[in-house]
């Protein structure tokens, strides 16, 4: 299934905020207001809603893009299975 594009405007913006790289104003404004970021010392985080639509989107698109901190969490609990 192919995304749209605002789903696409909305993965590339959380994916850039995941690997830090800098985005328009108004797009961090958009993710902020929608409560998929939070900023702390003028840098933007992922919000847990935020990683939840990442993981929702990249499932849709095909993709398997997690940060170290998710896919460390995932086979802790599978150890434990």
């Amino acid at each position: 299934m192919a995304l749209s594009k605002k789903q696409t405007k909305r993965l590339g913006g959380i994916l850039s905020i995941m690997f830090g790289e800098k985005l328009p104003v108004d797009m961090l404004i958009d993710l902020e207001e929608d409560g998929y970021i939070f900023f702390k010392d003028k840098k933007a985080f992922l919000t847990d809603k935020g990683t939840d639509e990442k993981n929702r989107l990249c499932t849709l698109a095909g993709l398997n893009i997690k940060y170290q901190s998710e896919a460390k969490s995932k086979s802790d609990s599978d150890k434990s299975e």
